[in-house]
């Protein structure tokens, strides 16, 4: 019995901890975030006028501010949710299936709803006034709901299989999860670039002969071999650039916006396509897969951890685990539906938690895919012009602080990209 009540106790003081590391993580971006100011120093007015520094910090801190409060809400509702039903019946048995996706998809239902109008001030609000919006606004809440909708699919469908499999798998429920989790995060690689991304963009294949040739030069250079090279309709959306590699095996691609293939000259594009190329040849995307599925199964291990020690079995326990718990609440945690849910809450903790470790690793591969890009094209002059217009462009913060860089940023800041350009060229 003692036994039982000091893993209690462990569980309990880990999930709490868990919770409070997440919200100073907040805390901490919350003040790196109000201090941000323009950029300044030689290299950057090399670069860029004070004017558009400014806009960018004002951006940049508006942006990251509603970030920020957009995740304290929702990580709040689902706390808030958990201790207003506490008591409830359904939350506290194990019930059909059927009725517990019901609750399942509710909850995350309810989570948009409390989060819709933050998602709007920063995504229409905030992205007009700052002129990177050509949406209206119902197109903008057409996307909205198609993005939320999917996201509502796997977020609902991960709580029910887990749901499913502590009921059926009552031991290794976590293995089973991960294992299936994983193969979602393979196929999900392979089928989204053909299933999930035309549902916002038009994708047509490039026609430019010339460019096609560029393009099928590097791709050899780089010993690649590249399915498709698209155009995304991206300009009747948002003035921001962008390109990606995407996909695996068969369904590889390389995906161009429309308004950087038409706006800006060959050797710029020549140096972004190259840059996504290098992803590939550096097989960033292949290690990013190995690196999701560890982590993958190294959450559901702690999940586990925590479910094996909060989840007793009423029949077995002549009292409550704990009695401040039954004190605050009424009962001990020993419900499939309430534990589940708990889980999912410290799953969202846990993930944005290692968020500064994989922002880490994802500054490395863009590092490397940066020089590798300069190598396929041996034009650091064109990469150095296009780091400029994608900063002008899409209002980034050039040389944010330390504290918001290691937390959030899954590229290395535009002004040491830059002089990492440079570097390249004089060499």
């Amino acid at each position: 019995m003692k036994k039982t009540i000091r893993n209690c106790n462990l569980a309990f003081s880990f999930s709490v901890a868990t919770v409070i590391a997440g919200f100073v993580m907040l805390a901490v971006l919350l003040a790196a975030s109000i201090m941000i100011k323009p950029a300044g120093g030689a290299e950057v007015f090399s670069h860029f006028n004070s004017s558009f520094l400014t806009k960018a910090a004002d951006y940049n801190k508006s942006v990251l501010l509603v970030s920020i409060t957009e995740r304290f809400i929702s990580w709040t509702a689902m706390i808030a949710m958990v201790v207003l039903f506490w008591k409830n019946t359904l939350m506290n048995k194990k019930i059909a299936i059927h009725k517990a996706a019901i609750i399942f998809i509710a909850f995350n239902t309810l989570l948009f709803i409390v989060i819709l109008p933050l998602q709007y001030y920063s995504g229409f609000v905030l992205e007009h006034s700052f002129g990177l919006s050509n949406q209206s606004l119902s197109e903008w809440f057409i996307d909205v709901l198609k993005d939320q909708a999917i996201s509502l699919v796997i977020s609902s469908g991960i709580m029910i299989l887990i749901y499913v499999l502590i009921i059926k798998i009552k031991k290794n429920w976590w293995i089973a999860s991960a294992a299936v989790l994983i193969i979602f995060t393979i196929l999900a690689n392979f089928i989204f670039p053909i299933i999930i991304d035309p549902l916002f963009y038009k994708f047509t294949p490039l026609k430019d002969k010339v460019m096609l040739k560029e393009i099928s030069a590097l791709t050899d250079k780089a010993q690649i071999k590249v399915d498709k090279i698209l155009i995304a309709d991206a300009g009747r959306k948002t003035n921001t650039l962008n390109a990606y590699f995407s996909g695996i095996g068969t369904t590889k691609r390389i995906v161009i916006y429309d308004n950087l293939i038409n706006n800006y000259p060959k050797g710029e594009l020549l140096s972004v396509v190259a840059h996504e190329i290098a992803h590939w040849r550096y097989r960033h995307i292949f290690f990013s897969i190995i690196i999701g599925c560890a982590e993958i199964i190294l959450l559901f291990f702690i999940l586990k951890m925590v479910q094996s020690r909060l989840q007793t079995k009423a029949s077995n326990q002549p009292q409550p685990i704990r009695a401040d718990l039954t004190e605050e609440f009424g009962q001990p945690i020993n419900s499939c539906v309430k534990l589940v849910v708990i889980l999912f809450i410290l799953y969202s903790f846990l993930s944005y938690l290692v968020m500064p470790f994989n922002n880490f690793i994802s500054r490395k591969f863009e590092k490397q895919a940066d020089r590798g890009s300069v190598m396929l094209t041996g034009d650091p002059k064109s990469q150095v012009k296009i780091f400029e217009n994608i900063a002008i462009t899409n209002l980034s913060n050039v040389r944010p602080g330390k504290v918001l860089k290691y937390i959030i940023y899954s590229h290395p800041p535009i002004i040491e990209r830059i002089e990492a350009s440079l570097q390249y060229e004089s060499k």
